[in-house]
C-alpha cells in the first residue's frame, strides 16, 4: 500500500497527473480551493479520479470554517472555531457545524476532514493559527473540538486532529519556516496533549506539525520527523493507536531540511502513516520510487510500511462504517439548507459585539481574493 497524500494542481486532471493517479496509487488526495469550482465540477472531479484509479484513494480537505474554509464558495459564512467562544450554545453549535461540514463532505464523496485543529491557544494565536482553535485550556478545546468531530462523523465523515504534539504557543508560522514551542516535557504532557489523548481514538486520525521542542528532542528537529513525539509522545504518552499523518511536507519548516525524499524517508522512520506532498505533483513519481526501493531493500523500513498499512487498513474500515450508519444528501440544496439554518443560529447566538466584523466578512483578504497562506494552510 503506498503512504503518500498528494495535492492536485487545478479543477481538471492533467494527463501527467492520471498517469500518477493509475500508476504511483497514492493513499490519499488532499484537496485546496484551487480544485474547487463549483459543486457539479468537484463531484466530477472526484468521481474521475475515483474510476480510473486501481485503487481509489481516500480524498480529504482542510475545512475547519474561518479563514481555512475550502468550501467558502460552495457554502458562505461558515464560522471561525474561535467563534464559538464568543456566544451561546457552543458545543452544540460545534456539533452542529461539525454536521454541515460532513454533510458537504459526503455529498462530494470526500472521506476525511482535515480538521478538528484541537490546538490549545497562548496568550496570542501564533501566525498561521489566526482565529482557528476552540480555546486557551485543554476542557475547552476537548468539548468543542469533540462537538465538532461527532458531529462530522454523525453525517459519514471522517476527522484527523490537529497538530500533534500541539503548536499553540509557536513562534512562527511553520508554512514558512521554524515554529519553535519551548516547553517542557511535563508541560506539554499536562496541557497540550490533553486533546490527543482524550479524542484521539475516537477520531482515528492524527496529523503531527512541523513544530519544533527544543525541551523535548533535538532543537531543529520538526516533529514530523521525530521518533520520540512520533512514537513516545503519540503512541504512549497519548496511547494513540491510529493513523498519524505529516502535514505538509513541502512546508518550508521542514522541507528546507534536506531533499523530499529524505524527508519522506526521515517521517516513515519517525512513525508517520502518511506522508504529505500536496504542492508539486511532478516531484510524486520519484518520492515514490525511492520508498518502494527503500521498502525492497531495507527490513526495517519495510516493517515500518507493513506497520503503516495495517493502521491504515483500519482507519479505512473506521470511515466505512461512518458511511454506512448515515445516508448522503440526495441534492447540494439540502447540505445548503442545513448550512443556511447553523449559520442564522449561529448569528444569533453571539449577541452583539462591540466592534463586530461578521465571520464572512473577517475571513476576506482585504486586498482581494484569498491570500497565499489561507489557500496553503
Amino acid at each position: 500500500m503506498d503512504i503518500l497524500g498528494i495535492g492536485l494542481t487545478g479543477k481538471a486532471l492533467t494527463d501527467l497527473e492520471k498517469t500518477i493517479i493509475r500508476e504511483v496509487e497514492p493513499y490519499a488526495i488532499v484537496l485546496f480551493g484551487r480544485n474547487i469550482a463549483d459543486p457539479k465540477q468537484l463531484c466530477d472531479l472526484i468521481h474521475e479520479v475515483k474510476s480510473i484509479a486501481k485503487r481509489p484513494p481516500m480524498f480529504m480537505i482542510d475545512e475547519e470554517g474561518g479563514r481555512v474554509d475550502r468550501l467558502r464558495h460552495l457554502i458562505p459564512g461558515l464560522p471561525s472555531a474561535e467563534a464559538f467562544g464568543e456566544g451561546h450554545q457552543s458545543v452544540e453549535l460545534s456539533s452542529w457545524m461539525g454536521k454541515v461540514i460532513g454533510m458537504a463532505l459526503r455529498y462530494f464523496d470526500i472521506e476525511v476532514d482535515l480538521a478538528p485543529v484541537v490546538d490549545i491557544r497562548g496568550a496570542q494565536a501564533p501566525k498561521g493559527l489566526e482565529r482557528r482553535t476552540f480555546g486557551a485550556d485543554p476542557e475547552t478545546v476537548i468539548d468543542l473540538g469533540g462537538a465538532f468531530m461527532r458531529g462530522l462523523h454523525s453525517a459519514g465523515t471522517g476527522a484527523c486532529l490537529k497538530h500533534f504534539p500541539g503548536i499553540g504557543i509557536g513562534s512562527a508560522d511553520p508554512h514558512y519556516g521554524a515554529t519553535v514551542i519551548d516547553i517542557s516535557l511535563d508541560a506539554l504532557v499536562h496541557r497540550d496533549l490533553l486533546p490527543f489523548a482524550r479524542l484521539g481514538n475516537e477520531a482515528g486520525a492524527v496529523m503531527i506539525g512541523h513544530g519544533t521542542y527544543p525541551q523535548i528532542d533535538e532543537p531543529d528537529l520538526p516533529a514530523t520527523l521525530s521518533r520520540r513525539i512520533a512514537v513516545d509522545l503519540l503512541r504512549e504518552a497519548a496511547g494513540f493507536k491510529g493513523v498519524a499523518m505529516t502535514d505538509d511536507m513541502e512546508m518550508h519548516a521542514v522541507s528546507d531540511y534536506g531533499s523530499y525524499e529524505y524527508i519522506s524517508e526521515r517521517a516513515v522512520l519517525a512513525g508517520n502513516d502518511v506522508v504529505m506532498f500536496c504542492s508539486h505533483i511532478e516531484r510524486v513519481p520519484a518520492i515514490h520510487s525511492f520508498l518502494e526501493s527503500k521498502t525492497r531493500s531495507d527490513a526495517a523500513f519495510r516493517a515500518r510500511i507493513a506497520e503503516a498499512a495495517e493502521r491504515l487498513e483500519k482507519y479505512g474500515q473506521h470511515i466505512d462504517q461512518l458511511r454506512h450508519a448515515s445516508k448522503p444528501a440526495t441534492s447540494f440544496e439540502t447540505v445548503a439548507d442545513e448550512a443556511r439554518r447553523f449559520v442564522e443560529a449561529f448569528e444569533k447566538s453571539r449577541g452583539s459585539h462591540e466592534a463586530y466584523v461578521s465571520e464572512a466578512e473577517r475571513r476576506k483578504d482585504p486586498r482581494g481574493g484569498r491570500t497565499g497562506r489561507e489557500e496553503w494552510t
